[in-house]
């Protein structure tokens, strides 16, 4: 319902003189549209809290824009209306009010539902009948979703996009409809597949109830070198041929950075041989976020076994020797 009616007062409709200042605009637009928000009436008010709330916008849109302001004040809505000639012979006004009263709460608030603002209730932005008009968000089904990440992604931090659907408020404030939204999820260093990021009323919503929550379920994929064992650790299974094992050749490697790795072995390696390197592991995740992202965050071990490769054939002279020179000294 839009609200264009030429005997409308944009001042009188916010309860404002007309000597106010922008910051009095803004702050009785903040005040009534949350007291007639349609979506804080009982169902039976709707239509007239729909009608006034419309109102509130049209006003708002109008004397929140300086120009338009300027040209209402000198020559009313008439000739906001119609338009004014200015001095260069050219058109200024022709507003039309669109009726688009959600949008322009939404893009003042930074939110389509007024329950979200509901901490400011303490500093008079709601009346007691939007108290008594919410309803408990264990009513709304939260959303939850499964975001996939590689291992490097949890071990470099990144920034995801996740797309899902939810149960948008409709502009009667009475219905819904389902649509397809997205959200940014910043991984940070050393999440898990039971890291858990919830995003406070970024789920469905339902008439006269606070929307509900939207929930990141990170689910960690295989990596086809390095495994994830005790959360911050990393097992490298590193194939080398029985030869370079009995040279104690070292292991060079590359990280989930990029970087490679050139690891000295002090030993003959065995199949029982284990090589361990502190701070080659999973990044520690920190709920210090700023250290989460810095080049100093802390990291497990990294832990290097080995498979030994060991020839297929032997020539039986050779095979000889080698069991000579292995024989242990008398």
């Amino acid at each position: 319902m839009t609200s264009s009616s030429l005997s409308l007062d944009y001042y009188k409709i916010l309860q404002l003189p007309k000597n106010c200042l922008q910051e009095d605009i803004a702050e009785s637009f903040r005040n009534l549209s949350l007291k007639y928000h349609p979506k804080v009436c009982s169902p039976e008010n709707s239509a007239k809290s729909e009608f006034h709330f419309q109102k509130l916008c049209e006003a708002y849109e109008v004397l929140s824009d300086p120009i338009k302001k300027e040209i209402y004040d000198i020559y009313g809505q008439e000739g906001l209306k119609n338009g004014i000639i200015d001095k260069k012979g050219n058109i200024k006004g022709g507003y039309i009010y669109s009726g688009n009263g959600h949008e322009i709460f939404e893009k003042f608030m930074g939110t389509a539902n007024p329950f979200t603002l509901k901490g400011e209730s303490e500093k008079g932005f709601f009346d007691e009948q939007i108290c008594e008009n919410k309803k408990n968000e264990e009513g709304v089904q939260p959303i939850d979703v499964d975001l996939e990440c590689t291992l490097e992604e949890l071990y470099n931090g990144c920034v995801k996009t996740v797309k899902y659907k939810k149960n948008s408020m409709s502009y009667d404030a009475r219905t819904t409809n389902v649509v397809e939204v997205s959200q940014d999820v910043e991984i940070f260093r050393g999440y898990d597949d039971k890291t858990i990021i919830t995003y406070k009323e970024k789920g469905n919503d339902a008439p006269g109830m606070v929307s509900s929550n939207l929930i990141i379920k990170i689910k960690e994929l295989p990596h086809n070198t390095f495994r994830r064992i005790n959360k911050n650790d990393l097992l490298y299974i590193h194939e080398i041929p029985l030869v370079k094992a009995l040279n104690s050749e070292p292991v060079c490697l590359y990280t989930l950075d990029g970087r490679k790795l050139a690891i000295s072995i002090d030993e003959i390696i065995s199949p029982a041989t284990v090589k361990v390197v502190p701070g080659e592991g999973m990044p520690i995740y920190d709920k210090d976020l700023s250290k989460c992202r810095g080049d100093k965050i802390k990291k497990g071990y990294l832990y290097i076994k080995f498979n030994i490769i060991f020839p297929e054939y032997i020539d039986p002279s050779k095979k000889k020797r080698i069991i000579t020179l292995l024989q242990p000294e008398e």
